[in-house]
């Protein structure tokens, strides 16, 4: 790949390659062949994996939609339907690596969403400026929007993958006031 390219590459990125590649190779031999096969295998499905992860999110408008727009029991079945999304992927990735960090701190965000609002019948609950529950599930939704938005941003980050939809722009706003 080096030779073949004609734009030629920069020392620097060719020296960490090298150390990349000497790192992951002396991992290799340390954790010895079961564990290397899962290491290379999660190197390779890394980005692939960020990105699926990202998408899960991207499309819950119960990470955009405004409040009063929202009803708690599609809330409820949106993030639990993500919660099964992201074991599912987890399968996937390398036990302790990166990802399966990061899909293991979202899944405890939303149980402390879960935790936070478990004491109320979702299925009745509605928008209403008046009522305790209301605003306490109100809260508890701005709180795991803000803490998912901020754990996805990182990711995307991380992995340089643009967030997108609805989801991407709420995001700037969220250091906002009232969180939106």
């Amino acid at each position: 790949m080096v030779d073949k390219d004609s734009g030629g590459f920069r020392a620097e990125q060719l020296r960490n390659w090298k150390r990349d590649h000497e790192i992951m190779i002396r991992e290799v031999r340390q954790h010895g062949w079961s564990s290397s096969i899962e290491l290379l295998r999660s190197g390779q499905m890394a980005p692939g994996l960020a990105r699926e992860i990202i998408a899960l999110f991207e499309d819950r408008r119960t990470f955009w939609a405004t409040f009063d727009a929202e009803f708690p029991d599609r809330v409820r079945m949106s993030l639990e339907n993500l919660r099964h999304g992201l074991t599912r992927l987890r399968r996937d990735c390398a036990a302790g690596s990166p990802l399966d960090t990061v899909i293991v701190a979202l899944g405890q965000t939303i149980r402390h969403f879960f935790d936070a609002v478990e004491r109320f019948d979702l299925s009745t609950l509605r928008c209403d400026g008046r009522d305790p529950d209301w605003l306490a599930f109100e809260s508890a939704l701005r709180a795991i929007r803000k803490s998912v938005g901020y754990q996805v941003s990182a990711l995307g980050d991380s992995y340089g993958m643009p967030l997108q939809g609805e989801f991407a722009a709420f995001l700037p706003q969220m250091s906002g006031v009232d969180g939106h």
